[in-house]
C-alpha cells in the first residue's frame, strides 16, 4: 500500500478513496432509486411515481461508472507494466465517453421537458446545436488513441493533457452554461424540481471543469463536484418525494371522507324516500278519519277536505308524478286559497279568469306561484289584497298568470326575496324538465306577475 501511495501521491490517493465512497453510496442511492421504481409500478395507490426519477437513476449510473474509470486511471498511473498500461489506456477513454454522455443526457433532458414540452422551437433546435456540438469531440476522442490529441501517456505511463484538449473543456463548458442559461430564461415555466435538477447538474460540474482547466492540477475537480451535485439532487428528489408523499396521503384522507359524506347523504337520501313511503298514507289516511268525525261541523269539515287536497298535490310531487291536468293543480290551488282565507279574512280576495284548462301541466307548477303571490305579496301589506289566476290558449301556446296586488318589489327584506326566488326556481326547474316551459316574473311596487308560458305541441285532455 505504501508503495502505491508513493507512486501516484498523496493527493490522487486521496481522491481515490473519496470516489470509491462516493461510488458506495451512489450504489445506495441507485439501489433507492430502483426500489422507489418498482414499487411505484407495483403499488400505485401506495406509493407515489416521483418524476424523473428514472433520468435521475441513469445519471447516477453514469456518476458511478465515470468515478470507478477515473479512480482505475489514477490507480495506473506512472505504473509501466503491461497490465495497467492497458488498464489506464481502457479507463481514460471510457472516462471521457461517460463525461460527454452526461453532458449530452442533460441536453436531451432541456429538450424534451423543457423545449419539447413548452412547445419552444428555438429552445429545441438551440439543443440540437450544442448536441451536435459534442460530434467533432467524440471523433476526436475516437483517434486520440492514436494520435494524443485530447491526452497521451509518457514513457512512465503517466497521463498527460493533448494540445486539443482546451476544445473537450471549452465545449463541455459552454454546453453547462447553456443549460444553466435555459434554467434562468425557463424557470417561470418549468416546474420546481426539473428546475432544482438542472441548476444543481449544471452549475457545480461547470464550475469543476472550470477550476480544472485553470488550475492545472491532479486532483480531477470534475469528479469531486459531479459527486457533490449527485448528493444534492438526492436531497431534492427524498424533498419532493415527501411533499408528493403527504399530497398524496391528505387526497386520500380527502377522497375518504368525500365517500364517507356521499355514503351518508346517501343514507339519508334512502331515509327520506323511505318517509315519504310512509308518511303520505299515514297522514292521508289520518285526515279521512278526521274528516269524517266532523261531519257535524260543516266549516271544520271544509276546511279538513281543503287540507286534504293540499296535502295530496304535495304527495303527489313528491311520489314523483311529472304531468297532471291543469284542473287537478286548480283542485289543490283552490283547496290552498280556500285555507288561506280562513287565515286572512277579507284581507285576501281571489279572482279567477280560466278561458281555457283541458291540457297537461307539470305537478305542483301553479301552486308555489299562488303561495309566492299570497305569503310574500298579500301576508306582508297590511291592507291586503287580490290574487288573480288567469289561464289562456294564445295563438299556439297557453300562459297561466298569477298577479297579485301586494308589497311587490318594495318594502321586502332580502330573506323574503330569497324565498320568492326558491319557489320561482323549482317551478322554472320543472317545467324546463318536462315541457321546456317558461316563467316570466315581473314585479314592482304594485305588486308581482308570474307567467307561465307552455309552448306548441302541449297535450291537451281529451
Amino acid at each position: 500500500m505504501q508503495e502505491f501511495v508513493d507512486r501516484i501521491g498523496i493527493p490522487n490517493f486521496i481522491q481515490v478513496v473519496i470516489e470509491l465512497w462516493s461510488g458506495v453510496f451512489l450504489l445506495l442511492m441507485i439501489f433507492s432509486l430502483a426500489v422507489k421504481l418498482k414499487l411505484a409500478k407495483d403499488k400505485p395507490r401506495q406509493f407515489v411515481d416521483v418524476p424523473y426519477t428514472k433520468e435521475i437513476a441513469i445519471f447516477y449510473c453514469a456518476i458511478l461508472l465515470y468515478n470507478l474509470c477515473n479512480a482505475a486511471g489514477i490507480a495506473a498511473d506512472g505504473n509501466p507494466s503491461v497490465f495497467y498500461v492497458r488498464l489506464a489506456r481502457v479507463s481514460d477513454f471510457l472516462y471521457y465517453v461517460l463525461g460527454a454522455f452526461q453532458t449530452l443526457f442533460f441536453l436531451q433532458l432541456i429538450k424534451r421537458h423543457i423545449a419539447l414540452k413548452n412547445g419552444n422551437r428555438r429552445l429545441e433546435k438551440a439543443a440540437l446545436v450544442m448536441q451536435l456540438l459534442h460530434v467533432p469531440l467524440l471523433m476526436l476522442l475516437a483517434v486520440t488513441p492514436f494520435t494524443g490529441l485530447l491526452y497521451y501517456f509518457n514513457s512512465q505511463n503517466d497521463y498527460c493533457r493533448g494540445r486539443l484538449f482546451f476544445l473537450w473543456n471549452g465545449i463541455t463548458i459552454a454546453s453547462f452554461v447553456f443549460i444553466f442559461a435555459v434554467y434562468l430564461a425557463e424557470h417561470k415555466r418549468t416546474e420546481v424540481f426539473l428546475r432544482q435538477i438542472i441548476c444543481t447538474a449544471a452549475l457545480i460540474p461547470a464550475c469543476g471543469v472550470l477550476l480544472n482547466t485553470v488550475s492545472h492540477s491532479w486532483i480531477s475537480f470534475n469528479n469531486i463536484s459531479v459527486s457533490v451535485a449527485a448528493f444534492i439532487i438526492f436531497m431534492f428528489y427524498e424533498q419532493h418525494r415527501t411533499a408528493a408523499s403527504i399530497a398524496q396521503l391528505q387526497e386520500l384522507e380527502r377522497t375518504k371522507t368525500e365517500l364517507a359524506e356521499n355514503k351518508l347523504a346517501l343514507e339519508q337520501r334512502k331515509n327520506t324516500v323511505l318517509m315519504t313511503q310512509i308518511q303520505p298514507h299515514f297522514i292521508n289516511s289520518y285526515l279521512i278519519s278526521l274528516r269524517a268525525k266532523s261531519c257535524n261541523n260543516p266549516e271544520l269539515y271544509d276546511s279538513v277536505t281543503n287540507f286534504t287536497r293540499y296535502m295530496r298535490a304535495h304527495f303527489d310531487s313528491l311520489s314523483g308524478v311529472r304531468m297532471i291536468s291543469f284542473e287537478k293543480e286548480m283542485e289543490s290551488v283552490e283547496a290552498y286559497l280556500a285555507l288561506e282565507s280562513e287565515n286572512f279574512g277579507d284581507r285576501l280576495s281571489v279572482e279567477y279568469n280560466i278561458d281555457c284548462d283541458s291540457f297537461l301541466i307539470p305537478a305542483f307548477s301553479v301552486q308555489p306561484l299562488v303561495e309566492n303571490a299570497v305569503r310574500h305579496g298579500i301576508a306582508t301589506f297590511d291592507q291586503g289584497g287580490t290574487v288573480r289566476i288567469c289561464a289562456r290558449k294564445q295563438d299556439d301556446i297557453i300562459c297561466i298568470e298569477i298577479t297579485d296586488s301586494g308589497v311587490g318589489s318594495s318594502n321586502i327584506t332580502q330573506q323574503q326575496a330569497a324565498r320568492k326566488q326558491i319557489g320561482y326556481d323549482h317551478v322554472r326547474a320543472r317545467l324546463r324538465s318536462v315541457l321546456e316551459g317558461e316563467l316570466r316574473i315581473v314585479s314592482d311596487e304594485h305588486g308581482t306577475a308570474a307567467t307561465v308560458i307552455l309552448p306548441n305541441g302541449i297535450q291537451e285532455v281529451e
